[in-house]
């Protein structure tokens, strides 16, 4: 059974940390060299190619938050009803992996941000880190078509908030 995670929505970063860039590494010579200017590869570098196994924190894990976003403190966060088995169990049942998945060996998740209303609806899915466009549109189809939630609750009442879901896609268990 593949496992899901949803991105808590106390960890959400600030914006302005998450607008920084890893710069690329230059070629000198017969030499790459990274942003940190230290020499990784010296071997022949075909002229206009780079070359980066530097490790970086913020390499395949980075989510953009809109710059517009205000988090708010909760006192409970939205629930999936029936939990956190109930939504594996869904998005196992009506996640449609696209062919391309399996043609091009994907494996990885697209990364999501939606809003639970006050009265537990979907509104506005959007793709915040892409994994490839069939399987962008399979995570927002399932996401639009959930059930509704349990609001998120602050002072006894439920309120609209934004979360974050990641919908993993991976070639070799479908």
């Amino acid at each position: 059974m593949t496992s899901y995670l949803l991105l808590p929505f106390a960890f959400v970063f600030h914006a302005a940390l998450l607008t920084c860039e890893k710069p690329a590494p230059h070629v000198a010579g017969n030499k790459a060299i990274d942003s940190t200017n230290i020499i990784i590869e010296e071997q022949s570098i075909p002229k206009g190619e780079f070359y980066d196994d530097m490790p970086n924190a913020f390499d395949g894990e980075l989510i953009m938050v809109p710059e517009d976003f205000v988090p708010i403190d909760v006192d409970t966060q939205p629930q999936f009803p029936g939990g956190q088995t109930a939504l594996q169990n869904y998005m196992d049942k009506y996640l449609e992996i696209p062919r391309a998945v399996q043609r091009l060996k994907l494996n990885g998740k697209v990364y999501t941000s939606f809003i639970i209303t006050e009265t537990g609806e979907i509104k506005e899915a959007t793709v915040v880190k892409s994994l490839q466009y069939n399987c962008d549109q399979a995570a927002l189809t399932l996401i639009n078509d959930m059930p509704k939630w349990k609001p998120a609750v602050k002072d006894g009442i439920p309120v609209s908030i934004r979360h974050y879901l990641e919908i993993p896609f991976d070639y070799r268990s479908h």
